[in-house]
Formats: C-alpha cells, sequence, structure tokens
C-alpha cells in the first residue's frame, strides 16, 4: 500500500477532451452488467485546458455489449460524499456507461460519480466504486486532496434517503494503470468496501492520459 504521490504536471496538460480519471470496464463472465476496470484511465491532452465547469472526462472500457438492455435495480443511491479531515464535500451523481464503452464520469469537478451497475455505497457485499477529475484548468480539483492522503481518514456518504455511512479508509495507493487489480476494484461479491478513484502520475502525451491512478480503499464501519 503505497502513499499517493502528487503528479508533477497537472496544471500544465489538462484538457477539455481528456479523461483525469482512468478506469477501464471489464466484466468477461456478466455480459449485461460490465464491470469498470481501473487500467485505462485516461487523462487529457496537453493541448487546451479543461474548465472548470467542463474538466477532463473519465474513460473505461468495457468488454461487453450489454449494458443498455440491463435494468437498474432499485437502491438507495448516494448523493453526496464528504472527507471530514481533508475538508472536501462533493455531490454524487450515478453514471454508467458511455456509448464509447468508456465508463462516464461528472464533467463538474464538484461532483463525483457512482457507478450504478456495481454495488451503491451501504451494500451486502462487493465494491462501491465513486470516481471523480483530479483537477480543472483552475488547478487541483477536490479529489486531488487523495494524491497526498493516508489511510485512516474517514468517508461520509449521504443516500438519497437521508442515511449517512461512514467508512474508514484502509489503503491509499498510486498505481500505474497496468497494475490496476480489476476484478477486485470492481467486485460484486465478497466483503464490501468504497472505492475513491481518481488519476495520478506524469502526463502522457502520447497515450493522452496519466499513467497512474489513485484507489482509496474504506470499510463501512457506520
Amino acid at each position: 500500500m503505497s502513499r499517493a504521490k502528487a503528479p508533477m504536471v497537472i496544471a500544465a496538460v489538462l484538457s477539455a477532451a481528456a479523461v483525469v480519471v482512468g478506469i477501464v470496464l471489464l466484466l468477461p463472465d456478466a455480459p449485461t452488467a460490465p464491470m469498470p476496470s481501473a487500467s485505462g484511465a485516461a487523462a487529457p491532452t496537453a493541448s487546451a485546458q479543461p474548465s472548470a465547469a467542463a474538466p477532463a472526462s473519465t474513460s473505461i472500457g468495457r468488454s461487453d455489449a450489454g449494458i443498455g438492455a440491463q435494468a437498474q435495480q432499485p437502491s438507495d443511491e448516494p448523493v453526496a460524499l464528504s472527507m471530514p479531515e481533508l475538508g472536501v464535500d462533493l455531490a454524487v451523481v450515478p453514471v454508467g456507461v458511455r456509448d464509447d464503452g468508456q465508463m462516464d464520469v461528472p464533467l463538474l469537478v464538484s461532483e463525483a460519480g457512482w457507478y450504478r451497475f456495481g454495488p451503491e455505497p451501504g451494500a451486502d457485499a462487493g465494491s462501491a466504486v465513486i470516481a471523480a477529475h483530479v483537477a480543472s484548468d483552475q488547478g487541483a480539483a477536490p479529489m486531488a486532496v487523495l494524491l497526498d492522503a493516508t489511510p485512516g481518514f474517514t468517508i461520509e456518504v449521504m443516500t438519497r434517503s437521508g442515511e449517512v455511512l461512514r467508512y474508514r479508509v484502509d489503503t491509499v495507493e498510486q498505481l500505474g494503470k497496468e497494475r490496476l487489480p480489476v476484478d477486485e476494484l470492481f467486485a460484486r461479491d465478497g466483503e464490501h468496501r468504497l472505492r475513491l478513484i481518481t488519476c495520478a502520475g506524469e502526463w502522457d502525451p502520447v497515450a493522452g492520459a496519466f499513467e497512474d491512478n489513485v484507489v482509496a480503499t474504506a470499510t463501512l464501519i457506520g
């Protein structure tokens, strides 16, 4: 579990058409419910900087084409997220998969996206995944606090019913996209976890993406 390190060139390379959070959704054994895979996180291009209202979008690939046919199950979906010790508050909106097969992420840096085809926060099992942009042309976005965060801080998730779920962060890891444990990050069974994901590392102008992702994994405590 390595501590995340802040990227050196975020401000200089962000672009409105780029992806600041990279998560590739792959679900080989469940064709109607793709499971994001964090390995394909893309970042913004160096040609232009994203605006605060339209930061780089997150990209997430998937291996199946049945996502559109899957009926979303009713749930007490998350609507807000707070990291009190880090001074962060974000709105949370449900997101799915774009036409190009990538996981969608809200354009506003003040919002995070919950992957609605996976478990919701507070579920009995599996990983609830929430992702957000790391920066905009105004500088670091709220989720950028993960770049220097260490385990032990609390995440509070408010659901539509008004319930507040409290999580304690067990690990904060910065991983190259090729090393992301996709099956684990987007697990639909096993012990329940919350995963927060954003981009990190150096900007790769050839790939048009940041090299790494930061993943904070948290356990429900109340």
